[in-house]
This record gives C-alpha cells, structure tokens and sequence, in this order.
C-alpha cells in the first residue's frame, strides 16, 4: 500500500506531522478538476503537496483560507517503486 508522510511548517513557526494514504490524492485531483489545474503525470508538486497535507490533517478551514498560513511542505510517498515515477501505480 502506499503512504504518504510530511510535514508542514507554519508561518508562525509551529509544525505538524501527517501520514495518510492514496485518498488524499483524490483529494487532489477533485481539488485540481474544480479549479483547472493539472492533474495525473502534470500534477505541480507543491500544490499536490499542499493539498495532500490540508486533506490528511483534517483542516477545518477551507484550502484556500489555511493555504496562507503555511510556510513550507515537505511530503514523501513510501512504497512506491522508486522505478515506477507515478505513485498511482500506472507507468512511469
């Protein structure tokens, strides 16, 4: 099964860790779809990461209201093929 670990540092200087698995990228995907953005092998790595994060702690505010309050991401996807680039498991 794959994961997804990260962490997310605030503007205020707070952290906060999360593990979470692929329903966050359908997360994503709804979130991009909405908005028009790029989805699948095209999806920006930060944004997805972004995403990722509000969805696996469970933020109370919309994305795009808690979006500003963050200073940086760091996501990394466990069990993955490291030959296999698309952690949805289709060709890399």
């Amino acid at each position: 099964m794959i994961t997804f670990t990260g962490r997310v540092q605030y503007r205020d200087g707070t952290e906060a860790e999360f593990e979470t698995g692929t329903a966050a990228i359908a997360a994503y995907e709804d979130y991009a779809i909405r908005h028009g953005y790029p989805y699948g092998d095209a999806m920006p790595p930060t944004l997805s990461a972004l995403v990722v994060a509000h969805y696996a702690l469970q933020i109370p505010e919309g994305f795009d209201v808690w979006r500003p309050t963050v200073a940086g991401v760091e996501l990394e996807a466990n069990g993955v093929d490291p030959t296999n680039r698309d952690p949805t498991g289709g060709p890399g």
